[in-house]
């Protein structure tokens, strides 16, 4: 009988976790935590679910509580994103597949010719049939590791 006590008190002891109010960089520094504790060959997708919404449950911890607010992020990029910009990890992740196949078929960068920002040219890959939609923002192509970002660089 006591065992069956002790059960039910620790279960009324377990809450749900508190919903909390965190802002972008707070998620940033509970993923960062969250990759340096997991194990070797865990990607950091498995935060990511099929939506680009950060599975919040997995920071639960990092984080002392759910986020009041919901949090998107790239699977292919990991760059983290509010709310009102959700489209957006969407698009750079549909964008760094298409650059990524047309790199490695065409073996040429998928850029408009003579842009000093390496803008993505929509019209290349579209004609190879690796982008069936164009995206509502501007892409362009990092000189690191050829990655998509909607930030226009610097220059």
């Amino acid at each position: 009988m006591a065992f069956w006590n002790k059960q039910r008190k620790q279960k009324k002891e377990t809450s749900p976790p508190k919903v909390i109010d965190v802002s972008i960089q707070d998620i940033r520094k509970a993923i960062s935590s969250f990759a340096e504790d997991k194990r070797d060959g865990i990607s950091l997708k498995i935060l990511v679910l099929e939506d680009n919404l950060v599975d919040h449950s997995l920071l639960t911890s990092y984080l002392g509580g759910i986020p009041s607010e919901h949090f998107y992020m790239s699977k292919e990029t990991f760059e983290l994103f509010e709310s009102k910009d959700k489209h957006i990890p969407f698009w750079i992740d549909k964008m760094q597949r298409a650059v990524d196949t047309y790199i490695r078929t065409e073996e040429e960068l998928p850029i408009i010719e003579g842009d000093p920002y390496q803008k993505i040219s929509f019209y290349k890959l579209e004609k190879k049939a690796m982008l069936q939609e164009r995206p509502p923002i501007e892409f362009y192509l990092s000189e690191q590791e050829q990655m998509v970002s909607h930030r226009k660089p610097e220059k």
